[in-house]
């Protein structure tokens, strides 16, 4: 009787070895994937605690919580595998979850695989939210809309016209206590989508984690027949799409298959003229219009689009990039400025790897043009607190102080021949190479060779980038005919305080050059 215990003992327990590493195998090819591009922010057990999630607001999700915003399931019901692969594979715009959309469909499937593990996500049975068909859009339509809208409290949270400012906003917490910010819908950018049958979603089955309740069941809310349920859900998804600003209805040109292609110009045109923001040629070239989202929220601009466009001939390749941004910020002069500023980055070996300046293993070419220095160029100054400060009142030689008194205890960023000290500039452009966050590396006068113009219009910047095509090390990016180049980019905005990792980013899009 004993021995048969032990026997049976020894059985389970082989049982149990085998159905772990046929789970562990199964996982595995997802967990690669996640250690990729999600570990950095979700954390290696997935709880929202990632080595980067200090500069992210709101915070990464919590994937073990089973907890998801973007639901195609009735409340109660976790999400589909569908929901959570369209969550990677658009991200979530206006936060700093980046679209994945240049992973394949086996990529994403696979990481959901390890995030239900992470999760202990059981969805084979989950119930699905019905939309009821699609009816007309009326002005009738749109009063009931108005009227729901205000009856069921969305204007608390949402403001008078959508703009997220209502007397609840600045109150409200997700379900880890931080602060969360309502949706802006005059902007037309929702988590989940914008189509009429995306928002029907989100209201009738809420978005967990978040303040937002499921409004399934209006007619019992507002005291209406059931017969009315659907009237009163397409008139509230109509009015809140009606918030929208003309400006956000069309977003422009995203690039197919987030391609963007480099067209090829003459070999004769003048190095200025490429440079030149401004310059007829630009007129003659696709323009792209590319998401970016800011990594740390403000109660402002959170998601907006950068215009990118891209020539090359033979010996030079240039890109422009575009976006508004109703002040200039060029001043560095006090420690409570910042500036405007934009940067390109490439993956060297071609390989797209985690979109935050790439990893030890891929690292990425970093192109990074600064306002400060734009106008250091332009009007052949240098940064001294006597441009904005010029007013003051001294008690000391101000003609020559500091720099022929005290310049070895005072200047030694200039003495050591720190790039961002130097007192006369060619270009406003440094480059850079990084191996990940926090590991950017400057790249020795030698290979400074990227040019850089930028001009401010009074409502937004036009940034030039140029560089020779051929690369002199192998910390640049070698541009070749018809490549697929990982391209990504990112623009920090100095009113808004940004700087360092507080700006906003892109996910990675591919650049071809072609004939």
């Amino acid at each position: 009787m004993k021995n048969q215990f032990i026997k049976y003992n020894l059985f389970c327990l082989v049982m149990i070895i085998v159905i772990t590493g046929n789970v562990s195998a199964q996982i595995q090819p997802g967990k690669q994937q996640y250690n990729k591009y999600c570990l950095s922010c979700h954390g290696s057990g997935g709880k929202g605690d990632g080595e980067l999630s200090y500069l992210l607001y709101p915070k990464p999700r919590d994937l073990t919580s089973g907890l998801f915003k973007i639901r195609s399931t009735q409340p109660g019901n976790p999400p589909t595998d569908e929901d959570l692969i369209s969550s990677i594979k658009n991200g979530m715009p206006g936060t700093a979850m980046p679209s994945f959309n240049f992973l394949d469909i086996d990529e994403l499937k696979d990481i959901v695989s390890y995030i239900k593990y992470l999760g202990d996500i059981e969805n084979s049975n989950a119930l699905q939210i019905e939309i009821p068909d699609l009816i007309s859009e009326t002005n009738e339509l749109l009063e009931l809309g108005k009227s729901v809208y205000t009856e069921i409290g969305c204007i608390k949270c949402h403001g008078d016209i959508g703009k997220g400012d209502g007397p609840s906003a600045y109150t409200l917490r997700d379900s880890w206590g931080y602060p969360i910010i309502p949706r802006d819908f005059t902007s037309g950018v929702y988590l989940g989508g914008g189509t009429p049958q995306d928002l029907y979603l989100r209201f009738a089955g809420g978005m967990d984690g978040t303040p937002m309740p499921s409004y399934g069941n209006l007619s019992e809310l507002l005291g209406k027949p059931k017969e009315d349920e659907n009237e009163l859900a397409w008139s509230l998804v109509y009015y809140v799409k009606s918030l929208e600003e003309d400006d956000t209805k069309d977003i422009g040109k995203i690039p197919p298959n987030g391609t963007i292609t480099a067209q090829l110009v003459s070999d004769g045109i003048k190095l200025d003229k490429l440079l030149e923001p401004s310059s007829r040629l630009w007129n003659k070239t696709t323009s792209y219009s590319i998401p970016i989202s800011r990594l740390w929220q403000s109660e402002n601009v959170n998601y907006k689009m950068v215009e990118v466009q891209a020539i090359y001939n033979s010996k030079y390749i240039a890109i422009k990039l575009e976006w508004d941004d109703i002040t200039s910020d060029q001043s560095l002069y006090r420690v409570q400025n910042f500036q405007d500023a934009a940067a390109i980055q490439f993956s060297i070996d071609g390989t797209m790897d985690f979109h935050g300046m790439g990893s030890r293993e891929h690292p990425t070419d970093i192109w990074f043009w600064k306002s400060e220095w734009q106008i250091q160029q332009n009007q052949n100054i240098e940064s001294d607190i006597e441009l904005t400060y010029s007013n003051r009142v001294s008690d000391s030689d101000v003609e020559h102080y500091p720099d022929e008194i005290n310049e070895s205890a005072f200047l030694i960023g200039v003495n050591v021949g720190n790039i961002n000290s130097k007192k006369n500039r060619n270009t406003s452009v440094e480059n850079v190479v990084a191996a990940g966050p926090h590991t950017v590396t400057t790249n020795p006068e030698n290979l400074q060779r990227v040019k850089g113009k930028g001009q401010w219009n009074g409502k937004k910047w036009e940034v030039v980038f140029l560089r020779e095509i051929v690369a002199e090390s192998d910390q640049e990016m070698q541009f070749n005919k018809n490549d697929i180049i990982p391209i990504g980019f990112a623009i920090w905005n100095g009113s808004e305080n940004d700087r360092n990792g507080q700006k906003m980013v892109s996910t990675w899009y591919k650049l071809e050059l072609k004939d």
